[in-house]
């Protein structure tokens, strides 16, 4: 029989994003915390990493920078099969028990790590990195989770939080910059409001 395929670029394109800029976080925080990368998940709206160690939002904040000057970097991402002997003496994330066929995934000045996934040629491609939350592992022993997106999918994610922020600050009379503090004071006063509804009972 004969049979023809069609790549969904746009869906594959979405994928090397999220992976590559997946592989620049764990590169740096590896780096820079010794935290290993121990479980990753690319969901249909997020993708997830776990690590073996602690990472407080203030050390997350600076990967998440470092990361996006990675990106501007505009450094080359290659993918190699090196020989046995060069495998014996190369540093790199995830090594592995196999000595042949092993695919290297290396991103300049930021990553080396043994991968088989698609990956864009330079991290200009990858756009923006944007790491949305954190919380403590749930299984498989401490260390932390983060929650993070890439490229398009980073910036429709924007997008949608500054439309809702928007909303929000006209709601509550507001500065943009300011609905935080809006929203802590008016549930102050409802707080107050409770009080004081409860002595009058």
């Amino acid at each position: 029989a004969s049979v023809s395929g069609k790549i969904d670029w746009a869906r594959r394109f979405d994928h090397m994003q999220q992976h590559s800029g997946e592989h620049i976080c764990s590169g740096l925080i590896c780096a820079r915390f010794h935290c290993d990368n121990v479980g990753f998940h690319m969901g249909s709206d997020v993708v997830t990493i776990d690590f073996d160690g602690e990472l407080s939002r203030e050390q997350l904040s600076e990967i998440e920078r470092e990361a996006n000057y990675a990106v501007a970097a505009n450094y080359k991402v290659t993918a190699t099969f090196p020989s046995e002997e060069t495998l014996k003496t190369l540093e790199y994330r995830s090594k592995l028990e196999l000595t042949e066929n092993v695919r290297i995934v290396e991103i300049g000045n930021t990553d080396i790590c043994a991968c088989c996934a698609p990956h864009v040629s330079s991290t200009a491609e990858v756009g923006s990195v944007r790491i949305l939350s954190s919380e403590r592992r749930r299984r498989g022993g401490e260390g932390v989770r983060i929650t993070m997106l890439c490229g398009l999918d980073a910036y429709d994610n924007e997008v949608i939080i500054g439309e809702n922020n928007t909303e929000i600050s006209m709601l509550l009379s507001a500065k943009r910059n300011e609905t935080a503090a809006a929203v802590r004071r008016l549930m102050g006063e409802n707080e107050k409001l409770k009080a004081h509804s409860v002595e009058l009972c």
